[in-house]
């Protein structure tokens, strides 16, 4: 039978999560033989761009986004989002015969899992992670908190009624059978990279190093991305000051939204001179030019009893790029094998003895540099899209 398809997301159209994960993969499904239609349905906080809705546009798919009341104090919106939502999802399906749900991470499948017990359809989740015990263990969440106990108690039944999870890491895949769920439902796809954008390129390295008045001799270490719950706040900032210690004329890229009082702050307490930092907050499609800016990558993620079960999109990008990674230890399945393929430097312990010693392993390897295609080479390896196209295949001829 035809998919008449339903891809729902979570996130914000502009969030960089749905450029870099959702967008991709809407491309893939329409381009598959067997999908009739595809409509892409999301949550909104804000009103979207008109730069995000031409990039959806391009792809030629049916939009309908879902706007959030933002009700106050969020508790009371998260309450009745899960309410609301559901019920326009039905009412979107049921007016397009939508036959099968694609849910994108954790808290879509709840979605998902609510609308299709009424429509009885079956339902897919994929970037499937324990989002409970990630909102819990960055302390966002407390265990008493509802937004926990429903979001547990929720997951539990997605886990029983997907037709399928998609998770993103074979450490997640082994404890949902450690659990009881069926193995034949489960498939690993990571959070995977479009290599035609993602790319080293020494001609924009020079032309961005120009743009940016970074000196060619300079050793520029990036950082995209927010600090503190799931990532290290004052620990990445020691690392950045060991980095500034010991590399020749070391420049800090930063590549987020935090506010620059708070990134001033921290650079005071670090020792971290401000003339060599360069920070900036650009679209997803900006990114593959300022990473290849870069001589290597901080993943200064914090490493937690589920942190095993993560696959950051940075991670990809990074080495797809052509950069090293430093890489804190147990941060999904490439702590487990980035040394092994020379992918970069694991950070068992963010204590200053360790930290130096990071460094020094990584002044080692820059003074003799491996190519940039060894690092594209591994993204090519663990997080090429070929492996999205290649599950949704095998799941939709179920």
């Amino acid at each position: 039978m035809s998919k008449i398809i339903l891809y729902l997301g979570y996130w914000n159209l502009d969030d960089p999560l749905t450029h870099s994960t959702i967008f991709p993969n809407l491309k893939i499904l329409k381009k598959l033989k067997g999908v009739e239609e595809l409509h892409f349905v999301n949550t909104q906080r804000e009103k979207p761009s008109n730069l995000s809705q031409l990039s959806l546009q391009e792809l030629r798919v049916n939009y309908k986004p879902i706007f959030s009341k933002n009700i106050k104090p969020n508790l009371l919106n998260k309450i009745y989002d899960f309410n609301y939502f559901p019920k326009q999802i039905i009412k979107y399906s049921k007016e397009n015969n939508i036959n099968l749900i694609i849910a994108r991470g954790a808290p879509a499948g709840v979605l998902a899992l609510k609308a299709s017990k009424v429509l009885e359809i079956p339902f897919i989740v994929e970037s499937y992670e324990p989002h409970a015990e990630y909102m819990k263990f960055s302390g966002t969440w407390k265990s008493y908190d509802p937004r926990y106990v429903f979001q547990k108690k929720w997951e539990k039944q997605v886990k029983l009624k997907a037709q399928n999870i998609l998770t993103v890491s074979q450490n997640y895949k082994r404890q949902l059978e450690k659990e009881g769920v069926n193995p034949k439902k489960i498939e690993v796809v990571p959070c995977v990279v479009e290599l035609s954008k993602f790319y080293p390129d020494s001609d924009i390295k020079m032309e961005m190093r120009k743009e940016l008045n970074i000196p060619t001799d300079a050793t520029v270490g990036v950082y995209a991305g927010k600090f503190g719950n799931l990532y290290h706040d004052k620990e990445a900032f020691k690392l950045f000051e060991e980095a500034s210690n010991q590399l020749d004329n070391f420049h800090l890229l930063l590549l987020s939204n935090e506010k620059d009082s708070f990134i001033n702050k921290r650079l005071k307490e670090f020792n971290i001179p401000k003339k060599k930092l360069i920070k900036k907050f650009v679209k997803h499609s900006e990114m593959p030019q300022f990473l290849n800016i870069a001589d290597f990558a901080f993943a200064t993620i914090k490493s937690m009893e589920v942190s095993r079960f993560q696959s950051p999109v940075k991670i990809g990008e990074y080495w797809a790029c052509g950069l090293p990674i430093l890489l804190s230890q147990g941060i999904g399945d490439e702590s487990d094998f980035i040394e092994k393929e020379k992918g970069g430097i694991l950070i068992e312990k963010y204590t200053q003895l360790n930290l130096q010693n990071v460094i020094k392993r990584l002044k080692h390897l820059l003074d003799l540099p491996l190519d940039s295609s060894h690092y594209s080479a591994i993204a090519k390896k663990y997080r090429n899209f070929s492996q999205v196209e290649s599950i949704y295949n095998k799941v939709l001829l179920e």
